[in-house]
């Protein structure tokens, strides 16, 4: 069982882990987290901390629901013996709940110089450690993730009449006992990079890396019936006749006889080599297009399945772009993830990367 780790709770787990000061049940379940990040065994991972294989499973579920905070849950209730109470903590989300200046701190957003500025100000209490303020904007409902691109020609009125039209089309469609698909395209790269090992102590030791990147791109379309996906290897480019490709083979595997597939605005979306095909009596007449609102990729169906194909494959080791997306997730057995494995010590890790076709 593989948990994904940002950097930024990487940082704080080790920490855990070396202070000597933490109970010990706060440095077994950083420790258990950080091995159970880079896919070590659950059955290693319960050796090296000593506890069963079940409850090293609960930990790393627990840590999926509430993150930093599962960590230190029960011995440590009051966040690693905290300064602050519980009273003082619900003050505490109040305030961040406004903007930093409605509490006199002088600061754009919460950050943790600004939240130590209002804990030394409201409370008189001051932390050695950065971890400390982040779990406190963690408690609080704030989040260490990056913020959402933003896209200045995306018209949110425009998108959100638009998608109220087409979900009305597309539940007459389906009422009508059409088969409706969502579709987009994904990039797998497939690159390599170093990483930190164990080396031989006094010895200088050189790495051979390929820095060569493959990648492969494919469609997927998803049925608002079944929800499973189809998924084709799309051959070089993503562009218009690829496309057509796609549509015309899914339109073969698809028995109903008509079909709607959702598609996002991408330019090869809309040629007129493509359009034309829709045409009675062409190659996809059977196929009936709708196109979401420009900008506006985010309210695909499809989208959602590659962003958990990529958590679970995201920066996961495999030797050979073949190996990587020839593989299944747990999310889907139609998306290309990997499973767990370790290449610590090779000479040539490599990162699997995902990408949105059109951002």
């Amino acid at each position: 069982m593989q948990v994904g780790v940002i950097p930024e709770e990487t940082a704080v787990l080790i920490r855990w882990k070396k202070r000597s000061d933490n109970h010990v049940l706060v440095r077994m379940k950083a420790e258990a987290v950080l091995y159970a990040s880079e896919g070590v065994n659950i059955s290693i991972i319960a050796k090296m901390v000593e506890r069963t294989e079940r409850t090293v499973l609960e930990w790393l579920a627990e840590w999926q629901a509430t993150r930093m905070c599962s960590v230190l849950t029960g011995h440590a209730g009051n966040q690693n013996a905290a300064k602050l109470t519980r009273t003082r903590k619900e003050e505490l989300k109040a305030i961040l709940a406004q903007p930093p200046s409605r509490s006199g701190v002088h600061a754009e957003f919460w950050d943790v110089p600004a939240i130590r500025e209002v804990v030394k100000i409201m409370f008189d209490v001051e932390y050695q450690a950065d971890s400390s303020y982040q779990l406190l904007l963690r408690l609080c409902g704030l989040s260490l993730e990056l913020p959402d691109p933003f896209d200045e020609h995306r018209n949110e009125k425009a998108i959100t009449r638009r998608m109220a039209e087409v979900k009305i089309e597309v539940k007459a469609l389906l009422d009508q006992g059409w088969e409706v698909y969502t579709a987009d395209e994904v990039r797998l790269e497939h690159e390599a990079e170093t990483r930190r090992m164990w080396l031989p102590r006094g010895q200088r030791t050189k790495l051979s890396v390929d820095r060569k990147k493959t990648s492969q791109s494919f469609f997927g379309a998803l049925s608002l019936t079944s929800k499973k996906v189809k998924l084709y290897p799309i051959e070089g480019n993503q562009n218009t006749e690829q496309t057509i490709l796609s549509l015309d083979r899914l339109q073969r595997e698809t028995e109903t006889e008509k079909i709607a597939v959702v598609l996002d605005n991408a330019r090869f979306h809309h040629a007129k080599a493509l359009t034309d095909l829709y045409e009675p009596g062409q190659l996809l007449e059977r196929i009936t297009p709708i196109h979401l609102p420009p900008y506006a990729s985010d309210h695909n169906p499809a989208g959602h399945v590659w962003n958990a194909a990529k958590s679970n494959i995201a920066n996961i080791q495999r030797e050979t772009p073949e190996e990587s997306s020839t593989c299944s997730p747990p999310t889907s057995p139609a998306v290309p993830s990997t499973t767990t494995s370790s290449t610590s010590h090779s000479a040539k890790p490599e990162t699997i990367l995902f990408h949105d076709s059109h951002s």
